[in-house]
This record gives structure tokens, sequence and C-alpha cells, in this order.
């Protein structure tokens, strides 16, 4: 009986720890949900991966590069064929977004600005594969993302202001949102 719910692609997947997680889902003791998918721009990370989920599909990719190639018609047939296989799964698409401009942790040093708009990155893997849902993983601090300054300093009078942006990008495509 085909029990899978839930077709994931992980992005940022590193090692393979969500992967893993969700392949060790169980409803009734029945698999529930895969990865259909895996991107990571780090070669070391993709082999560790690649050796615990030979099923996936990976790609060693920074994913704010993958949309504009044809590999991205690679991941998007791929989704497809699954949704063909499993026709009552949901797709999900699972980002554990760099969390380094957000967390405490920091120390208060400014970092790459760029790191920042990675959620904005989404957006092109949401236009093309339509999943069902979108599931972020980041710090509480995320929900503080704002510009930042000359020197990368977060602008205090603008803290969270590109976090509620953001979220008002993702629900008009038809996205409720909960954290």
């Amino acid at each position: 009986m085909n029990n899978i719910q839930l077709i994931y692609i992980d992005l940022f997947c590193g090692g393979g720890g969500t992967t893993t997680g969700v392949h060790n889902a169980k409803i009734n003791g029945q698999q529930c949900a895969i990865v259909a998918a895996c991107v990571n721009h780090d070669r070391n990370a993709i082999r560790s991966h690649k050796s615990n989920h030979k099923k996936t599909l990976h790609f060693t990719e920074d994913i704010t590069l993958l949309y504009n190639t044809e590999r991205m018609q690679r991941l998007i047939n791929h989704v497809n064929y699954l949704r063909s296989i499993y026709p009552n799964a949901q797709v999900v698409v699972w980002a554990s977004l760099e969390c380094t401009n957000f967390s405490k942790a920091k120390g208060g040093q400014p970092r790459d600005a760029d790191s920042r708009t990675l959620a904005n990155h989404l957006f092109p893997y949401i236009y093309a594969l339509q999943p069902d849902r979108i599931q972020i993983e980041n710090v509480e601090e995320f929900m503080s993302w704002g510009e930042v300054d000359e020197n990368g300093k977060p602008i205090s009078k603008l803290k969270g202001t590109d976090y509620i942006r953001w979220i008002k990008e993702v629900c008009s495509h038809g996205y409720k949102f909960d954290y």
C-alpha cells in the first residue's frame, strides 16, 4: 500500500539530518514521507548526504544559482514524476536557511549582507515547483530581519521590516503563515 503523504525538497540539506528525519517518519509503522531532492553548495556535505540517502536526487549547487540552469528542469521533472507516482502526496519545500546574520551567536560582528537575502531566493523554487507547503527552519532572530547599514549592521528602526515583507510575499502566493 502506498502510504507516502509528503514529498520533500531539502534546500541547504547539509549532511542529511533533516532528510534522515523525513525518511524515518512513519504512520502506523509505514514510511509516510520521502525526500525527492536536496541541494547544498558544499561538496563534502553532499558526499555525506549521498552515502546515507542514495535514492535522493542530489545537487551540489548554490541555491541562488540552481534555478538559472537546466538542472532546475531536472528537479522539476523529478518532482512531477513523483507526483504522478504519489498523487495524494503533498510537496514540501524545506529550507534550513543560513542563520549567521540573525543568530545571537554572531557576536555583533557584521556578516556577508548577501546571506541575509537567502530567503528571497526561495521564490523561484516556489514558482517552479508549486509546493503545497513551505517549511523554514531558522533561529528566532530571523523575525528581526531588516535592512543593514553601510557597515553591515542591522538598522534598529527597520528591525523586522524585511521579514514582514517576505511573509507577505509568501502569503500572496496563496500560502498561510504560521510559526
